[in-house]
């Protein structure tokens, strides 16, 4: 009897049920704002990130183009030789 005297006695006491909601409504405030802030934060990331990834496929792409320029000058370079070298 005496154990169960200690468990009642040293349970929380719990705010009556106005006070209760008033207090969970401003915690559930303060973290939507919160939420909504890091929500901002993370979007900025977001466009920041997809900036920068866009940027660099437009310069993998420009590298391509340069390679392949590159490639067909030479190729044509190549058949030119070929073409000398069988009509000689």
């Amino acid at each position: 009897m005496k154990e169960m005297q200690a468990i009642e006695t040293s349970q929380p006491t719990v705010a009556p049920p106005a006070k209760h909601s008033r207090q969970l409504g401003a915690q559930l405030s303060g973290s939507m704002s919160f939420s909504s802030q890091m929500s901002n934060e993370d979007e900025e990331m977001s466009r920041t990130t997809l900036s920068a990834i866009r940027a660099k496929e437009e310069e993998i792409e420009k590298n391509k183009m340069e390679i392949r320029e590159r490639v067909q000058a030479q190729l044509g370079r190549v058949e030119c030789v070929l073409i000398q070298h069988i009509f000689k």
